[in-house]
């Protein structure tokens, strides 16, 4: 729950323009519905605080207008004063909200419990944010952070199950953001899929259940196209139909489903992408086995357990750093979004297919 707000000033209070007068006075601009609702949040009680990088007399305005608890002026390490606040109060970050558009305001921005900018904010603050506004800085956004407060903080309002959700997705696609680990072994995975596709290889994806469904959309990618009018290629979703997995399953076991479906088509040198969320899912661990010792690129996209069978079980293991299993799905669909657009981009921008 929220109990502190703390407001950057100039593009969130004001519009971040300047207007210069005839004698120099430097003048910003105010709406009168962020006036309100600033006092509105104070009535509703909520703590205020400051932090401005400026210390103009301008500020002085601000600082006597408001009803601030704590407000500091021409600070542009914002963070460590919100350490401050944080260790003064006894207000646990996660109970405070920083509303901020600058590139002052992204390390507060992330470090807060609730991140939020208005939306004209720079790209690094959107970026760094839980919640973008739909209103810019100055132009009354701060009546849209009312409504968002009301939600947030009830729990028994269908928003606040949103937002959690939401703070879920986030602050996972955030962790992705800082794993350059992950990121390179991603871009590897593209770049070696590029070159299969120029020597007219194929890639063949598979999985159980959730996962069956992103294999198909993220093969879909390739054979269709992801913006550019191009051939299709060679992309496919191995098949989860009743047919397969009662034969194979009856014949074999059922975790050769997908061994046998790579035997009769896979090659040398293609590429195959195994996706589990749990990374326990025999039938995909066996096809990625199985590729691995028929000279297949394998790579094996799975959530943040740990299995310590896996061992070498593929070439290239993308671990999403989550154990909830609709967010893990959610960053695999990213990721595979990430190599389809990729892969389209260097292929047909140079026309070398």
């Amino acid at each position: 729950m929220i109990e502190l707000i703390v407001f950057d000033i100039d593009g969130v209070i004001t519009d971040g323009s300047v207007i210069i007068d005839s004698n120099g006075n430097e003048q910003k601009q105010i709406n009168l519905k962020d006036i309100d609702a600033i006092f509105e949040l104070y009535r509703r009680g909520y703590k205020l605080a400051a932090i401005t990088g400026e210390d103009t007399e301008i500020v002085n305005y601000f600082e006597k207008r408001f009803p601030w608890e704590h407000f500091y002026r021409g600070n542009k390490t914002k963070k460590e004063t919100m350490k401050q606040i944080e260790q003064g109060t006894g207000i646990n970050r996660r109970s405070i909200c920083y509303i901020g558009d600058g590139k002052y305001d992204v390390e507060p921005l992330t470090y807060a419990g609730l991140g939020i900018c208005p939306a004209n904010a720079i790209d690094k603050a959107k970026n760094a944010a839980d919640i973008i506004l739909q209103n810019d800085g100055g132009k009354g956004c701060l009546w849209e952070l009312i409504s968002i407060l009301e939600k947030y903080d009830d729990e028994e309002n269908t928003h606040n199950y949103f937002y959690q959700r939401l703070e879920e997705h986030t602050n996972i696609f955030k962790r992705l953001a800082s794993d350059q680990e992950l990121i390179h072994t991603v871009m590897e995975v593209s770049d070696r899929l590029i070159d299969i596709f120029r020597q007219r290889g194929a890639l063949y994806l598979f999985g159980n259940g959730g996962s069956a469904a992103d294999a198909q959309h993220i093969a879909t990618e390739f054979v269709s196209r992801f913006y550019k009018e191009r051939p299709g290629l060679n992309a496919e979703a191995l098949s989860v139909n009743t047919s397969t997995l009662t034969a194979v399953g009856n014949d074999y076991g059922y975790e050769r489903v997908f061994v046998r479906q790579l035997e009769a088509k896979a090659h040398k040198g293609d590429m195959v992408i195994g996706i589990t969320t749990s990374g326990t899912s025999k039938n995909v661990l066996e096809a990625l086995r199985y590729a691995g010792k028929n000279g297949i690129v394998s790579v094996l996209l799975m959530g943040g357990h740990e299995n310590p069978e896996l061992g070498d079980t593929a070439e290239y293991i993308i671990k999403i750093p989550s154990l909830i299993t609709p967010r893990i799905q959610e960053a695999h669909i990213f990721i595979g979004h990430v190599i389809a657009e990729y892969v389209e981009h260097s292929i047909f921008a140079e026309n070398r297919y």
